[in-house]
Formats: C-alpha cells, structure tokens, sequence
C-alpha cells in the first residue's frame, strides 16, 4: 500500500504480543497514519504523556498493568481524558466488553481481529474525533466572540445609562413618567393636556445683578440658587420642567387634591426657609441677598416635547402658563412675595390654612380682561 505524505492520524498501540504490534503497525502505516507501538502499559502512559495521540488502541491482558488501568489512569487524568481509547482483546465476554465501556473505551474489537473491520472503526473514530476538536474549536471561538459581545454590550449599556442619567437631568422623571402614560410618540411632537398648577419664580432685578459680574460668576451663581430652589419644589410634589434664565417653571399635579395647597406651601417655604437660608449664607460671603417673586396660576396645560429631528426639547406651554408668568412679574408692582389667581384659590383645599388677602380684578399685560389676583402673606421675608 502507498504511503501518504501528510499523517492521517498518530496512534498509539499497546500490546505486549510483538506480532500482534507488528501486524497493526504495517497495517496502519500503509494507511498513512503515523504509529507508535509499545510493549506495556507503563510506556504508553509514558508514551502519551510525552506527546497526546488522536488515538489508543490498547490490549486487556498485559504483564504488570492490564488495559483496564490503563484505561482508568488516562480517564483520571485532565489533559489525557478526551483521547479515544478502542480497546483490542482475545477477551470477548460481555462482561469484558461491558467494563472496557464503563472505564471510558469508545470501542471494543475481539481477537483475532479483521483488517478490514480495525481500519474502519479506526477511522470512524477519528473523524469522530476531529469532529469534536472542531466543535471544541468553535466552541472556544464562541465563547470569545460572547465575551467581546458582552463587553460591548456593558460597554454600551453603560453609555446608555449615562445617556438616560443626562437625559433626565435635562427632562424630569416626572415629566417622562406622565408622557409615558399618554402613550405619545415624541417623534411626532404630540401633547398631552391635564390641569395644572403652574409655579413661576424669577428673581428681582436680576438683569441689573447679571450685568454687574462676569457670565462664568453669573452661571455659577444661577447654578447655586437652582440646587437649593428644585428640593423645595419637589418635596410638595412638583417638578421643574424648566429654567429659563433666572425663571424656575415647575408643575404640581401628583396629588389630584392637593396639587393646589402643594405648589401654595412650596412658595411658602421657598420664601421663608430656603431663600432665607441662602441669603444668610450669601452675607456671609459679602453677597447682597437677593429677593423673588412667585406666581402661581390653575389651569390645563399641554405638556409634551417639540421642536424638530435635530432639536427637541420638553415644554409645557398653553395660557395658563403665561397668566403664572404675568403674576410674577406683577409681584414688584404689587408688593407682594407670592400672588396667585382666582383659578387656583378656587382649587384650594383649605384656603383658610394660608394668611390670603384679596387683591381684587387686576390687569394684565397681553390680556383683555382684568384677572381676579391674591396676595399670600405667610411669608417672613424682609
């Protein structure tokens, strides 16, 4: 039989008879496998420790240490448990054949052995076992392209958490909430109108203040007074939904029943405890203190986001809106700290809980007839 020049296989024999290692040697060799043969079990662990074979055809009855421990010895072990061992004996007792099975064999051929049938199991274990190098191979290359996968993934989950943590720093999660609950689609610029109240604060004569620092010390300064402004707000229900310039806008409609008294006591507390607190820290500082007015104002307003695919932004607009913005501004005129309307007193729960004077019909800028106003007079301040 022609010899190959590329190895088909190595395997390793093992057979204390020299005719029989002589016989499968010459067999396996014409083949085009490469072939080790030795004499006892010793050497062939030996054998396989020295270079692993891609196949063991390993006799029973041997001097010193039989197929059987062989066998076992090789199964016990890591680095030599996957090599196919086709056990090869005169032994042909199903118990035999039987223990040869549960010590790890992948095969049994009887003695006196037929050519024809050594060749074929021969080769059908080894393709059985490049088959299984293969899907190992491409189990490995799996698992990594999983970890490479799932580093990208953490990697881009957290890019998105940030992206969401920024996001919500600029929309409330309040405000998503609610847009959420309207099952709108922000794509299409939709709106979802309830009724509010509306809270509008601005600081007096901040445009006179703003031209007398720089606009780093100017923007350190609004971003000072919003983080103690906000919790104030959001601790009677509310959320911001927006700054524009030194004007703080905010909602308050998460309690149905209260959300009138709520967005009254925020104002309250606002003036009395937080801007006084921050005016304290301010002289200490050797800053003048600063003064605000609060409007607040009842009615529906649409909340929603628009603008374009470029640039979207979230807002809640509507007239009732710019009546609360018109009742601050109507607070230096009128001498007062917070001033609502006639549709928010109606909306009170328990009017009588707050120090209310009536302001009588007022007009207003931009509005053809006079607005119903009140003063709050609760408040503390200078």
């Amino acid at each position: 039989m022609a010899h190959n020049t590329v190895s088909k296989g190595d395997i390793l024999i093992v057979d204390d008879t020299l005719a029989n290692l002589r016989v499968l040697k010459e067999l396996l060799t014409g083949e085009g496998y490469h072939v080790r043969p030795v004499p006892n079990g010793a050497l062939a662990l030996n054998a396989v420790h020295s270079k692993l074979p891609d196949l063991i055809l390993l006799d029973i009855n041997m001097p010193g240490m039989d197929g059987y421990e062989v066998c076992r010895r090789l199964k016990d072990d890591a680095q030599t448990r996957d090599v196919p061992v086709i056990f090869v004996s005169a032994q042909n007792e199903v118990f035999d054949k039987v223990k040869a099975f549960e010590l790890g064999g992948v095969d049994y051929i009887p003695k006196p052995f037929q050519i024809e049938e050594v060749l074929v199991r021969v080769e059908n274990h080894l393709s059985i076992r490049r088959l299984q190098e293969a899907l190992e191979q491409a189990n490995g290359e799996l698992e990594r392209a999983n970890e490479v996968l799932e580093q990208r993934v953490a990697e881009r989950t957290e890019a998105l958490k940030n992206q969401m943590e920024l996001f919500r720093k600029f929309v409330p999660e309040t405000f998503t909430r609610t847009l959420d609950q309207g099952q709108m689609d922000v794509r299409e610029g939709l709106a979802r109108e309830e009724v509010y109240t509306i809270f509008s604060c601005d600081i007096r004569d901040f445009t006179t203040f703003s031209e007398s620092v720089t606009c780093e010390a100017c923007y350190a300064f609004l971003n000072s007074y919003f983080t103690v402004m906000e919790p104030g707000i959001r601790k009677f229900g509310g959320f911001v939904y927006q700054y524009v310039g030194d004007e703080i806008m905010a909602l308050f409609k998460l309690e149905e029943d209260q959300y009138a008294d709520n967005a009254v006591r925020a104002a309250v507390e606002i003036q009395n405890r937080i801007l006084v607190d921050y005016n304290l820290k301010r002289e200490e500082k050797g800053s003048a203190p600063i003064r605000i007015g609060v409007g607040l104002n009842t009615g529906p307003v649409a909340i929603g986001v628009a603008g374009t695919s470029e640039r979207m932004d979230a807002c809640a607009f509507g007239s009732a809106v710019n009546l609360a913005a018109r009742c601050e501004g109507l607070t230096k005129e009128l001498d007062a700290s917070i001033i609502l309307t006639e549709h928010t007193y109606r909306h009170l729960n328990r009017p009588d809980a707050f120090d209310i004077r009536d302001l009588g019909m007022t007009s207003i800028r931009g509005l053809a007839e006079a607005v119903h106003l009140y003063a709050v007079l609760d408040v503390e301040g200078p």
